[in-house]
């Protein structure tokens, strides 16, 4: 008798926290080659890559079918990093994004 309560209160907690999903994107920042260190735009670091995010969505971003994420930055040991500008528009469909950040090549100079 005891579990007769629990269980259709689980069932509500597991539905409700489905339901929220809705109203979340997840954007998974990758970087190319692997090791880059992802950082938010004022240089706060965000964490190695690849690094999931979660986005919350309101109701005029899903109107719209975009959010746009504030500039980031990646850096990697070896120096070089890569700015994503501005703003990072993510179209919101209901799936999944991804974001990949690609090493800059760096010029070779060559010695006479």
């Amino acid at each position: 008798m005891k579990y007769g309560i629990a269980v259709p209160v689980l069932l509500l907690l597991v539905f409700a926290a489905g339901c929220g999903q809705a109203n979340r994107v997840k954007v998974t920042y990758k970087s190319n080659p692997l090791g880059g260190i992802l950082y938010k735009q004022n240089g706060e670091v965000w964490g190695s890559c690849p690094k999931v995010l979660w986005y919350d969505l309101d109701e005029e971003t899903i109107k719209n079918g975009y959010l746009d994420a504030k500039g980031l930055i990646v850096r990697w040991p070896s120096g070089p990093e890569r700015r994503s500008g501005d703003l990072i528009r993510v179209t919101v469909n209901g799936t999944d994004r991804r974001v990949i950040f690609t090493q800059p090549r760096t010029q070779l100079s060559v010695s006479k």
